[in-house]
């Protein structure tokens, strides 16, 4: 179909940008959020009701037009952006912002899935609750991405990911119907749970409109405490000590090494280092306190210091200031990695007796194949999930990503004698397609394919993320 033709039928249901009058918003929908994806949109359009978006998808069916939804497009795997140059339009969900109902008695809020995450968490905490994702990203973050990507965070250790949390969805099938799944009720054992096949589905399946989240009374105080390391593994050590001693709710555990400290002080983040000593590996460690009682907080204090033969240094947060410039570090270090140079990262989730051997192992066979890259290797300790993230020797004269076929090899070779996964909480999208169909099965990605093509038998839906579409 003639482009003209299609701009002109799209802007008569909402509005729309396109490549011909305003290639820059094109550019600016199009690209991901590591700037690894060159391909432009055809054009961008911004409907504000699940009307129009049925309307647009009854559109895109009829004429076999490609679509790439679209939330915050803070995706790490490039999951919301096009495949291919000028041939797909974004979706994207940002007009979509109500919050419909904040419902204190079963604990849920209805929400459109173009809300900002932590939009609504300032909803929230005007009533004391909160909704418990913690990420980096969340200010820019929208409920219907987080829910595609069935993303996790720092708190996912005490209240899960993102499935975890989701009782009910609105969704807009490939050829523009609306199906309602699920409720406010917890317990609904009636059949096939269709609702759980779209979190973590990244836009594949069906576009997000509506959702039923939980939310959670908000905790009377926490406290933080961050601990040094000789080696990484006094920190999984340390990590079995905490979870069998506390009592306490523990809901993040992360692990850091000395480079996000350099990494941070460099790019003017923060202006020193914690502790007057450094050590390879620093924990971050949150407690819950569902009251605020000295006796508690003396409890906890000696339980650590009795635990002291596994750290060098333990400092304690004094007060809600230092408990916040903690965080914020920890917040930071993606952030601050990407002002560095070149990345090449690894979502990966590993058993915690077996992380010590990858990290020895894999850089040993990385500094075989180039020397100097840098291991800036930080995570959620707590549900085994490392973000291993190569960036590039400094001053080097080559193209960094012309060794990122090579380095995929070494890791994923690793990943897969282990036992563990490529993508523990960031998806497949396009970037890590190829490992995907490398370490499943074929029977596996088959199933996935038969499930692709009942919700979208034409495949108009974010074709060529996950698998190949073909």
């Amino acid at each position: 179909m003639n482009n003209i033709k299609i701009f002109k039928n799209l802007s008569h249901i909402c509005k729309t940008i396109n490549c011909n009058d305003d290639e820059l918003e094109i550019i600016k929908y199009s690209q991901d959020w590591r700037r690894r994806i060159k391909n432009k949109a055809l054009c961008v359009v911004f409907p504000k009701s699940e009307n129009e978006i049925s309307k647009i998808l009854k559109y895109c069916f009829k004429n076999d037009i490609k679509i790439v939804p679209q939330g915050g497009n803070t995706n790490l795997v490039a999951s919301a952006s096009p495949s291919l140059e000028k041939k797909e339009i974004i979706i994207s969900l940002e007009k979509l912002n109500q919050i419909y109902e904040i419902d204190e008695i079963n604990k849920c809020v209805e929400l459109d899935s173009g809300v900002i995450i932590d939009e609504l968490n300032k909803k929230l905490d005007q009533i004391g609750y909160l909704f418990p994702l913690q990420m980096a990203s969340t200010g820019s973050s929208q409920v219907g991405g987080v829910i595609s990507t069935n993303a996790g965070g720092i708190n996912v250790l005490y209240y899960g990911s993102v499935r975890n949390n989701l009782l009910g969805l609105s969704v807009i099938l490939s050829d523009g119907k609306i199906i309602k799944l699920g409720s406010k009720v917890l317990k609904d054992n009636t059949g096939y749970n269709i609702k759980d096949l779209f979190c973590g589905a990244e836009g594949t399946l069906g576009i997000i409109s509506k959702a039923i989240l939980k939310i959670y009374p908000k905790p009377k105080d926490n406290l933080t405490f961050i601990a040094s390391f000789n080696q990484i593994n006094d920190v999984i050590k340390f990590y079995g000590y905490v979870s069998k001693e506390f009592d306490l709710p523990i809901v993040g555990f992360e692990i850091i090494p000395h480079l996000s400290f350099e990494l941070c002080i460099k790019h003017n983040f923060i202006k020193k280092l914690f502790f007057d000593e450094s050590k390879k590996f620093y924990a971050l460690v949150k407690i819950q306190l569902n009251s605020i009682d000295e006796k508690i907080i003396e409890s906890i204090e000696k339980k650590l210091f009795n635990g002291s033969n596994f750290y060098h240094d333990l400092i304690i947060s004094q007060n809600e200031k230092q408990s916040y410039e903690f965080w914020k570090f920890r917040e930071d270090l993606t952030e601050a990695q990407k002002l560095e140079g070149k990345l090449i990262g690894f979502d990966i989730s590993l058993p915690l007796n077996k992380i010590e051997y990858f990290f020895e192992k894999s850089q040993i066979e990385i500094n075989k194949l180039l020397k100097g890259i840098k291991f800036h290797t930080f995570g959620h300790l707590g549900d085994s999930n490392i973000h291993f993230n190569l960036i590039e020797p400094d001053n080097l004269k080559d193209n960094f990503y012309d060794y990122e076929k090579e380095l995929k090899l070494i890791i994923n070779k690793l990943i897969f004698e282990l036992s563990g996964s490529i993508s523990a909480e960031h998806g497949i999208g396009i970037l890590k397609r190829d490992e995907f169909n490398e370490t499943k099965s074929q029977l596996e990605i088959e199933l996935m394919k038969s499930v692709k093509k009942i919700f979208d038998p034409k495949n108009i839906l974010n074709q060529n993320k996950i698998f190949n579409s073909k």
